[in-house]
């Protein structure tokens, strides 16, 4: 399998920046690559890494040549760099994201480019709680799954070169509607976020040390290590959806209080079961 691109540029060359670049020269494209970031350690880094050939502090400057031009950026530089780059990219030049939050974002694109558009929003579903290009991946992507950006407004030539590049670094794509994927990622990422950052907080707060600890703090809450300031983007990027699933947590564990608190071990069970049979129902699916 191959990729049609000669010249791709990367804006952001942390985890997932980095990631891509190393993926690419693992899986054989032979495509010359643009790093491009706001602190040049971290563009250094890169270069050392090998996740990409050459470096730039200017995202314009170093996408004009650029047939592709991802955007691995935090959620709330994603729309900023759409603006800066619309009116002066090539038409035949692809844009993708990989931000996890998409609604605002392609509609903001839908507005910025002229028929046929050339961007598509995605979202590879990969990452870790670490950051920066130094835990950099060539797998990091492998398979993992992509959602692609589902629209009427994209011509199927630049969804299948979107598909095409993805699954060629390991991705099984799914095309969704950009609000769908919002209210779903709310519930299968962000709540979970939050939650664990609840967890988290309460245990420490309670005074438990490593000593008093079992595996159970450590999975529950090994994603409340990630970026405080990547989490907040995306809190905010995706408010309204986001809301909605703590409503819908808190409705459940008002429930469940209410159970407990009446002594009810016929409900209380009855939670915990409905848990493992819908658990298992999500990853069988």
């Amino acid at each position: 399998m191959t990729i049609g691109f000669e010249r791709i540029t990367i804006i952001g060359v942390g985890l997932l920046g980095a990631s891509l670049g190393l993926a690419l020269k693992k899986r054989g494209s032979k495509a010359a690559i643009t790093g491009v970031g706001r602190r040049q350690e971290s563009l250094d880094t890169a270069l050392r890494l090998g996740a990409v050939d050459t470096a730039s502090l200017d995202p314009l400057e170093a996408s004009l040549e650029a047939d592709l031009v991802v955007i691995a950026t935090p959620v709330q530089q994603v729309i900023p760099l759409l603006e800066l780059l619309a009116p002066r990219l090539s038409p035949q030049c692809l844009i993708l994201d990989v931000a996890s939050v998409k609604k605002d974002i392609c509609a903001h694109a839908r507005r910025l480019f002229p028929l046929p558009r050339r961007f598509v929003g995605c979202h590879p579903m990969a990452g870790s709680e670490k950051s920066g290009p130094e835990h950099g991946n060539a797998d990091l992507y492998e398979g993992t799954v992509c959602l692609l950006e589902c629209s009427d407004d994209l011509a199927e030539e630049t969804l299948a070169e979107a598909r095409s590049f993805w699954e060629f670094v390991g991705t099984r794509v799914i095309e969704m509607d950009p609000a769908q994927h919002d209210d779903f990622l709310a519930r299968t990422s962000h709540l979970p976020h939050v939650a664990a950052a609840a967890v988290a907080q309460i245990v420490h707060d309670s005074g438990a040390s490593r000593s008093m600890i079992g595996q159970g703090f450590l999975d529950v809450t090994r994603i409340a290590a990630s970026r405080a300031e990547i989490w907040r983007d995306i809190s905010l990027s995706n408010r309204e959806a986001l809301l909605g699933a703590i409503r819908e947590l808190r409705n459940s564990l008002d429930a469940f209080e209410s159970a407990l608190e009446k002594s009810d071990a016929r409900e209380v069970e009855a939670f915990f079961v409905k848990a493992a049979e819908a658990r298992h129902k999500v990853i069988s699916s």
